[in-house]
């Protein structure tokens, strides 16, 4: 399309409001020119006009900073260009580097041949077949189609050419892959990929084993980094998910250039209010919890703001990111600040948890209120020794939790000791002829299995003996990490959710502190699994 000449040539650096309001009397051929032209350059404009619903907000730093890196057609590029940017999950990253921007490399004929990467091939599908429905969905953008179409698509929706009218060449290729499949020699029409993006391209299970992440730097390295030319942009755009990820690497590889962004850039100056508030908004038993701290938020907002700077207030205020850090503090660290914790790094201090009293018929809970345990729901948790080897030096611990109406749960108990699986089922029993409405669990994988018809045989002989035997343990298969499951756990304890009664024992509260490197894991492991039970096998949300 050619722009307008004459009076539109000065409009070009004109602010958009006044850009705008220029065009007004202008003939709509005349528009649709200018704005072709002047969205060459301007990349925001591009994404606002036509794009509205995708961009409700206004941009933040690292939107401008990805909208105003200079961009060279493939044909007149002489070298390959490495870009890696660390940004936070719901930032809309994706929105603007694996949709309008790629649009924008279409219609402006900057790629020829652009392979999508994500670390499935189903995310990849979705990311390409974003684009092909803008191709295609004339209603869905219209002034999209106005400006740049028709469009000329051949193709499926994961692998197309898309031509538009007046641009001479071969259209642009679009192509989905997953990370770890198969790319090196992809051509199209003998060409390269002219650009490679990776859009979250590391999966969240594998960046925790050192071989995995070892075999995904090897993909890039081998696979991805030969599968283009010595002119292909490559851009990998993503959440850090490891200290030692494929990202991690790369925002510090000398050859690639790299940013992290954040979503709190300055944290606030009065975290001592913010703590009073996190207080107000964890206590469960106030009904109208989050309105109270809200409440109090507002009440001293200019104090709780100051020193504060987020990096998209326009959509993720400070309220929005505090809340978000007290009910996750390390999926916070990862997911918006891209600073993940080391996973060899102590996760609790047990010197910090909130504490109960209990003694056997009441709890007192921290903030000194009566609980009567007839009031409670009660579930205890056997995890058996994985082995009866004497030289194994596990423990057989059974963790007795309480939760009240509330919902807070109290860790009445936990009970370690080297003995035999008779041994431990018979303190199973005890503990069952004390608390006779308590729900009663046991972990069952492996050999811990033979505990069903250990426990069977027991409950005959108790109703031959006269005993209580209405009690028949369930024994559940535990699937994924444990220690992600302890380690899951945080939130709650930090925000007093779950409180631990002073007559735990210290060696216990030591295995909490020495989580995911210590030797023994056996209490923590039982008590996580006696929560998960309390609470019927769900762990609960807070509303929001």
């Amino acid at each position: 399309m050619t722009a307008p000449t004459g009076k539109a040539a000065h409009l070009l650096a004109l602010p958009a409001a006044q850009w705008f309001a220029a065009l007004e009397d202008w003939a709509a051929s005349d528009v649709d020119a200018a704005m072709h032209t002047r969205c060459r350059t301007d990349r925001a404009m591009f994404c606002a006009s036509f794009f509205p619903d995708r961009f409700p907000a206004p941009f933040n730093r690292m939107h401008i900073d990805f909208l105003n890196r200079p961009k060279v057609p493939w044909s007149k590029r002489t070298q390959a260009s490495r870009e890696a940017d660390a940004a936070p999950r719901g930032g809309a990253k994706s929105t603007l580097r694996s949709f309008a921007e790629l649009l924008h490399d279409a219609v402006y004929g900057f790629e020829a041949y652009v392979a999508v990467i994500s670390t499935t091939y189903d995310l990849a599908e979705d990311l390409v077949k974003d684009l092909h429905q803008a191709f295609i969905g004339v209603e869905s953008y219209p002034e999209f189609h106005e400006v740049y179409g028709p469009f000329v698509v051949t193709g499926t929706q994961t692998d197309f050419v898309v031509r538009v009218p007046g641009q001479a060449g071969m259209g642009t290729r679009f192509k989905a892959f997953s990370f770890g499949g198969t790319i090196r020699g992809t051509k199209y029409m003998g060409i390269r990929p002219t650009k490679v993006l990776l859009d979250d391209a590391e999966h969240p299970d594998r960046v925790r084993s050192p071989t995995q992440r070892e075999k995904t730097w090897s993909f890039l390295t081998k696979d991805v980094m030969k599968a283009g030319s010595r002119s292909t942009a490559y851009q990998v755009v993503g959440t850090v998910l490891h200290a030692d990820s494929m990202l991690a690497r790369l925002l510090h590889a000398p050859a690639w250039r790299s940013q992290k962004f954040q979503a709190v850039i300055s944290w606030p100056e009065r975290m001592d209010l913010w703590e009073i508030c996190r207080t107000l908004w964890a206590d469960l038993d106030d009904p109208e919890r989050l309105e109270t701290a809200r409440a109090f938020y507002s009440a001293n907002l200019a104090s709780m703001d100051a020193g504060a700077v987020v990096l998209w207030d326009a959509w993720e205020p400070l309220w929005d990111l505090m809340t978000q850090w007290w009910e996750g503090a390390a999926s916070f660290n990862s997911e918006k600040q891209n600073n993940p914790v080391d996973p060899t790094r102590q996760v609790y201090d047990p010197d910090s948890f909130a504490r109960c009293t209990f003694d056997g018929a009441h709890i007192t809970n921290r903030a000194g209120r009566k609980i009567s345990l007839r009031d409670c729901t009660l579930a205890a948790w056997l995890d058996p020794r994985a082995s009866e080897q004497i030289e194994r030096n596990d423990f057989a611990a059974i963790a007795l939790v309480a939760r009240d109406p509330a919902g807070y749960v109290y860790v009445l108990g936990c009970d370690m000791q080297r003995d035999t699986a008779d041994a431990a089922r018979r303190r199973m029993w005890a503990l069952f002829d004390r608390y006779h409405g308590c729900a009663f669990g046991y972990e069952n994988n492996g050999f811990q299995a033979l505990y069903g018809k250990d426990f069977e045989r027991d409950k005959q002989a108790r109703r031959e003996a006269g005993k209580l035997a209405n009690f028949y343990p369930e024994g559940y298969h535990s699937s994924g990490n444990k220690n992600d499951r302890m380690v899951g756990l945080q939130p709650e304890i930090a925000n007093g959710w779950i409180q631990f009664s002073t007559e735990i024992s210290r060696e216990s509260l030591e295995q909490w502190r020495d989580i995911p490197r210590g030797t023994h894991d056996d209490g923590p492991d039982a008590t996580e699994r006696a929560v998960w039970l309390v609470r019927g096998g769900e762990m609960p949300t807070l509303e929001a």
